[in-house]
């Protein structure tokens, strides 16, 4: 009997280890098949990150990092692909599979996907989530990137409903077009990828370094965020000469939180006071802007103009002292400036 007892025993640990696994194979909803450099993994819960095994499974609070050169393909139960750059982190926040219903929500910390959504017959939900930007998506294949405050979306199939997050409006996305955003802003009106811009070429890229098997040019990928910053300067540039200022004023708020570059920086905070002082009739805005410049970029030549402007627009308030101030640090800083003769004539008309 105690024999009989052992065998019942031992069977039915068996049977619950293998309800235990069928369970946790049942759980997973997705898997990692292919990978290549630096792949790490977290679980729901877990304190610390591992390295990814090649086929592991995801399940639904899972975060998977890729580091400097890594990239990861993660294929979930509906067939759809999230295709992970290089520094990027995802986590698969929420996911619901039934035959008549699919939901999901893909949070990217930051870094660069490729979603390709499976089409599905019955009611669909899937969002792609940063911290700044929500793009909503039934059945089609999009890029994001996150950089800090700022999301590039690029459509590639389909159309994909994108909104900012915390802020009102939402466009649409379809092939061939490109829209940003960055904190507290909607997206911008997308915007045709012509052939042979600076937009194809972040497209091409893109494309390259979320695919696992594609050959990848490592210092122009690093170099993606400054390339879309400086395509920001100038297509801010058009935005204000065909007046359409609010949108120039986002753009040029994108290009600063895209890069890390300081003359970029200084230069779209130098258009956005130009923007608020000539076309807005927003003269303290404007200030905020060129005082940026003056307070952040010191050793840069943008702030000869932002000490004349800011010099101006203080006169033009009323606030001589302080225009007065700007202009003399002007001519002490650069007296060979092309604003040299007026800003004399300025400071000879405030002693007057």
């Amino acid at each position: 009997m105690k024999i009989h007892a052992k065998i019942a025993w031992a069977a039915a640990v068996f049977a619950l280890l293998f309800i235990l696994s069928a369970g946790a194979s049942m759980a997973a909803i997705g898997d990692i098949q292919a990978q290549s450099g630096a792949v790490y993994f977290k679980a729901k819960g877990a304190a610390a990150w591992g390295l990814a095994p090649k086929g592991g499974k995801v399940d639904v609070g899972d975060r998977i990092k890729t580091g400097s050169d890594g990239r990861a393909l993660l294929v979930l139960k509906d067939k759809s692909r999230l295709m992970l750059g290089n520094d990027t982190e995802i986590e698969v926040s929420e996911f619901l599979l039934t035959k008549k219903e699919r939901s999901a929500v893909y949070s990217v910390s930051t870094g660069k996907v490729r979603a390709i959504v499976a089409k599905f017959s019955g009611r669909s939900d899937i969002k792609v989530r940063t911290q700044t930007g929500v793009a909503g998506v039934k059945g089609t294949d999009f890029i994001v990137m996150n950089q800090g405050a700022a999301n590039v979306y690029f459509g590639k199939e389909s159309r994909v409903d994108v909104s900012g997050e915390g802020a009102d409006g939402t466009v649409k996305l379809v092939a061939n077009k490109m829209t940003e955003n960055t904190s507290g802003a909607a997206p911008i009106e997308p915007v045709n990828v012509e052939p042979g811009s600076p937009l194809e070429e972040a497209r091409a890229q893109l494309e390259a370094v979320t695919d696992v098997a594609a050959p990848v040019e490592w210092e122009k990928t690093g170099n993606l965020p400054n390339l879309l910053a400086r395509w920001n300067i100038n297509y801010g540039r058009y935005l204000a000469e065909s007046r359409r200022y609010k949108e120039a004023l986002d753009v040029f708020h994108i290009a600063v939180d895209l890069t890390a570059i300081s003359t970029i920086q200084a230069e779209a905070h130098l258009e956005m006071g130009t923007v608020y002082a000539l076309y807005m009739n927003d003269p303290r805005s404007a200030l905020v802007e060129y005082n940026t410049v003056i307070e952040k970029y010191p050793e840069l030549p943008f702030v000869a103009n932002a000490l004349y402007s800011a010099g101006k627009i203080n006169m033009d308030i009323g606030n001589k002292a302080e225009a007065g101030r700007l202009f003399r640090r002007y001519l002490d800083e650069y007296p060979q400036g092309r604003h040299r003769e007026t800003v004399e004539q300025l400071l000879r008309s405030l002693a007057e």
